[in-house]
């Protein structure tokens, strides 16, 4: 049944006359009779008496006026609800992320996200971990990607992504062709590198002194372009996540053994409330970890 036969039903019945309806919707006098003729049709009821110089509504019509406008209020209650949630969820989405997750994994989440919340939009801001936790902590930020093993207990933590570490080689290296390498392979290996405070240099340093190996650093830098590009220039090996590799042509990926995991999730400090903007990206990937 379309919601706007009831409409012009609960018009005319309210004004007593189809002209009088039809100046109050506004509608032409034939549409209007035309969609009440359709309404009867549809329903096999005769809901006007018109034999009088003005219609009355019959008993089927006064049972039905009720049950119109019962639905239109409903429908206008759900429009209003809709609205508020609409309204609710205006506003930007800010986060915090280290750059490797922001090109090659956040691209696709924004857009999911942002897609289903048509109301947002996004800024993201580039940094290390250890300075995305310390910037939670003071309240500087309200939502930043940090290693889903943050030792504070201050942190609240969300999953995010969990990927494997790799080295990442130009597709001209002479370890291109190895389905694995040791991490003693890396010891005195030219190397390009993120700065200390970033989470895949945290790996990297944890796994140099577990093995007693000290690859021979090139470029310690935070701008992942460059780093990208010396690999690809051949001026050292790096270590990434495996979507970097898959996603960056010219470069290679070879896994560690052992395996190397690097689980991140999403963080906001334990207790505060932040930006219903930013709860809802905090919900919407608690929702997709449990489906």
């Amino acid at each position: 049944m379309d919601l706007r036969k009831l409409e012009i039903f609960v018009a005319v019945a309210g004004a007593g006359s189809f002209s009088a309806a039809a100046e109050q919707i506004p509608m032409a006098q034939p549409a209007v009779s035309i969609a009440i003729r359709k309404l009867e049709d549809e329903l096999q009821l005769t809901l006007f008496d018109r034999s009088g110089r003005r219609i009355q509504l019959t008993a089927e019509g006064e049972r039905l006026l009720q049950q119109a406008q019962a639905i239109l209020q409903q429908v206008e209650a759900l429009q209003a609800s809709a609205g508020s949630l609409q309204q609710l969820l205006q506003g930007e989405l800010s986060i915090a992320c280290p750059s490797m997750l922001a090109t090659y994994f956040l691209p696709d989440l924004l857009s999911g996200f942002l897609s289903q919340y048509p109301g947002l939009s996004a800024s993201v801001t580039q940094a290390g971990t250890e300075e995305i936790e310390a910037l939670l902590l003071r309240d500087e930020i309200e939502v930043g990607v940090t290693t889903a093993d943050a030792t504070t207990q201050e942190l609240e933590l969300v999953p995010l992504v969990n990927e494997q570490m790799v080295v990442c080689v130009a597709e001209d290296h002479p370890w291109a062709r190895r389905r694995y390498l040791n991490v003693k392979d890396l010891h005195r290996t030219p190397m390009v590198v993120y700065e200390s405070g970033y989470f895949i240099r945290a790996q990297l340093d944890t796994l140099c002194r577990q093995h007693e190996i000290r690859p021979e650093l090139r470029i310690q830098s935070n701008f992942l372009p460059l780093l990208v590009r010396m690999v690809k220039q051949g001026v050292g090996v790096t270590v990434g996540l495996r979507i970097m590799a898959q996603q960056e042509a010219g470069i290679h990926g070879i896994p560690l053994s052992p395996k190397v995991s690097v689980p991140m999730a999403l963080a906001k400090r334990r207790g505060r409330v932040i930006s219903r903007a930013n709860q809802a990206f905090l919900d919407w990937m608690a929702a997709a970890g449990e489906g």
